[in-house]
């Protein structure tokens, strides 16, 4: 059985969502076709309920569920590709003495599925077609050659540092059990995957993983992969900030220097114990460095005009890095320490794990930061997934920083014209964006009102807007 009729009394209490629908009656074989397409392109999937009343949330079931299940393997049989859905596929389920239709879709496996030729994806409460930047990164991210193997545009071997090189390989060859033999350096460069033969021309060039590695200045011709980094002075990042780096070079040296950021703006405590003081840092340095380095391992290289963002703010820390989970994974198998390293670059993986400093904990980077922070008497951190993804550590208690007075109002922040408006901010803070239909719901006003404090924070330049339909999404400008 898919779900039991426990559980689906409490999926109708919350409602349709973007993993949920309910439809009062099977609608045209086409027609569902695109909804249980728009599910399957979900990295989490979801499930279709036939039998309910998605208004009212009414339990109605199905006269005649033969008439149901066929159109509704008709539309599975139509998907390109095949859908394979876990067994037994769609079933029946009898809920106080009503009988409804099960449709449950798996969680997207790397396969981009279409329905009429069209490629859907539901967000939130709606299926709507995939545009060509998400059907576009899909095929970067699960096609079948790696983004980190194709040849960087424009660049030549002479974009490379030959004392980068010399450096990894004098550090693996210290690993290895024997000398390194000679090897002519052209050789060696395709050996590691950081050149390959240009197909028209017949030359060497640098791969993307080579570049980001081993380059001069990488972000040159793949200005994507720059760090920022910004330490707001409030808790939503609206107001002033007292510092703001893009950080260029090398991934190793992009590590290096975020860490380097982030210990300059973490305040250290200090308890005294016996006739010691014991230092103890609002944050674990550790865990810090280990979302970094996961960061820059495992972001999609292929979003352009997407960095890897770092927030410094007054009650946490935040490390955004572009692209999703790979399929398979979700926050809370992260936050539940069930999952097995799967690098989504595997040879940038490679060349970091083989310099000291950066990967000795192979697969065990999350465990580290959840540990720290739990050493330190910290919250666990968040794993994040909207639109990217995102660790969130949450600041401990210093004893060098008083508690605010319960009575102190916090001043509105600059562009802000009404309080509830921080919601909205919070919203963006957590998830990366927001839409007027989640920030309506979570404020609990009207669709013109969230409509008009969304406009107004665009229009104060806070947030920018992408898209003009209802499924627009506002990000912090």
């Amino acid at each position: 059985m898919v779900i039991s009729a426990a559980r689906l009394q409490e999926l109708l209490a919350g409602g349709e969502t973007g993993e949920v629908e309910f439809k009062l009656n099977a609608p045209r074989a086409a027609e569902l076709a695109e909804r249980i397409c728009g599910l399957a392109n979900r990295r989490t999937g979801g499930l279709i309920v036939i039998g309910v009343e998605d208004a009212s949330r009414r339990l109605v079931g199905i006269r005649h569920p033969q008439e149901t299940l066929d159109p509704t393997w008709r539309a599975i049989r139509s998907l390109k590709p095949v859908l394979h859905l876990p067994a037994p596929g769609p079933e029946l389920l009898e809920v106080a003495g009503q009988q409804v239709v099960l449709v449950p879709i798996p969680p997207n496996n790397g396969e981009l599925y279409q329905a009429g030729g069209i490629f859907w994806v539901r967000r939130e409460t709606e299926t709507t077609p995939m545009d060509k930047h998400e059907i576009a990164a899909h095929l970067q991210t699960y096609g079948p050659r790696p983004w980190e193997l194709d040849l960087c545009p424009r660049a030549t071997l002479a974009d490379l540092d030959p004392a980068l090189l010399d450096r990894y390989l004098g550090y693996r060859a210290e690993q290895g059990r024997q000398q390194r033999r000679y090897t002519p350096p052209l050789d060696l460069l395709v050996g590691l995957q950081a050149a390959a033969s240009d197909p028209l021309t017949g030359d060497l060039r640098p791969t993307h993983a080579g570049m980001l590695v081993f380059g001069y200045d990488p972000q040159i011709h793949l200005p994507q992969s720059e760090v920022v980094c910004i330490r707001y002075l409030d808790p939503l990042g609206v107001g002033r900030y007292s510092d703001r780096k893009i950080l260029t070079g090398p991934l190793p040296e992009l590590i290096d220097r975020t860490a380097t950021f982030l210990t300059d703006h973490t305040q250290v405590g200090g308890q005294i114990a016996g006739f010691q003081r014991l230092d103890e840092p609002e944050y674990p340095f550790e865990a810090l460095r280990e979302a970094v380095v996961n960061a820059v391992v495992h972001r999609d290289y292929s979003r352009v005009g997407e960095t890897i963002r770092v927030f410094v703010f007054s009650d946490r820390i935040e490390v955004h890095s572009p692209g999703l989970l790979l399929p398979g994974i979700t926050p809370a198998d992260l936050a539940a320490l069930r999952v097995s390293s799967h690098p989504r670059n595997p040879v940038i993986a490679g060349f970091l794990r083989d310099l000291p400093g950066y990967m000795e904990r192979v697969g065990s980077g999350i465990r580290l930061m959840v540990h720290e922070m739990a050493r330190l008497g910290r919250p666990a951190p968040q794993f994040i997934e909207q639109h990217d993804f995102s660790v969130v550590f949450a600041k401990g208690p210093l004893d060098t920083v008083p508690e605010p007075s319960a009575s102190t109002e916090t001043p509105l922040p600059a562009g802000l014209t009404h309080p509830r408006q921080r919601i909205a901010l919070a919203l963006i803070q957590q998830h990366g964006s927001t839409t007027n239909v989640e920030y309506r719901a979570a404020a609990a006003i009207p669709d013109r009102t969230a409509l008009r404090d969304l406009q107004d924070l665009v229009k104060q330049g806070i947030l920018r807007v992408e898209g003009n339909t209802r499924a627009a999404r506002y990000y912090l400008a």
